[in-house]
């Protein structure tokens, strides 16, 4: 089959981002040092929670000065845990040039926050036709019903769909459904792959 949709995964694929960015910058407010504020904050529920739409954002934010003992405000910790994402322009480039030949999905694990400041800072996102975020549809990949419903909007059979993420485990979902999936190391293999594929990335 040709593909006619495009599934870009957002976080190390489409921009880059490090939880250790803000957990370092958090040290200074918590008794916690860095690593032990990742590991607090992922075995914990909250972000799941928070990425599912399960709780809203200050309650959030209440919940994480708690859980890290945080000596902070609540702009300053928004701040901290938002400012963790940076550009990555070979995608950018490759999505600008898919964009009117192929159509163009966004799917993303992610939280209001987080989708708000990228947004803002990162206009790459509107170059999609459709954007997919677990805080909205209340499910996380590897959940197959995020995947169905990016079939349902894409318009499209599975077969007629590429997925492209950095996580082997979600790349092997969308698998499962019988979506085209790759999983992204570099630049240069993507192409290769997506070549493969019938998709000319130019």
């Amino acid at each position: 089959m040709k593909i006619k949709t495009i599934i870009f995964d957002l976080g190390n694929v489409l921009i880059r981002f490090s939880h250790s960015i803000a957990a370092k910058k958090l040290t200074q407010y918590s008794p916690y040092s860095h690593e032990e504020i990742h590991n607090l904050i992922f075995d914990s529920n909250i972000v799941s929670r928070y990425e599912t739409g399960k709780i809203k954002t200050k309650d959030f934010f209440f919940r994480l000065k708690k859980l890290l003992k945080l000596n902070i405000g609540y702009l300053e910790l928004r701040r901290i845990w938002n400012e963790i994402f940076f550009a990555n322009p070979p995608v950018e480039l490759i999505v600008k040039k898919l964009k009117g030949r192929y159509r163009l999905i966004l799917l993303s694990n992610i939280n209001y926050s987080h989708f708000a400041y990228i947004k803002e800072k990162f206009p790459v996102v509107g170059e999609f036709d459709r954007i997919i975020l677990s805080y909205r549809v209340g499910f996380r990949k590897p959940h197959p019903l995020i995947y169905k419903k990016a079939i349902e909007v894409s318009n499209c059979l599975p077969g007629e769909i590429l997925y492209i993420d950095d996580r082997v485990d979600l790349v092997s979902a969308a698998l499962v459904l019988g979506i085209n999936a790759l999983c992204f190391r570099t630049v240069g293999e993507l192409k290769k792959a997506m070549g493969r594929l019938g998709v000319n990335s130019l």
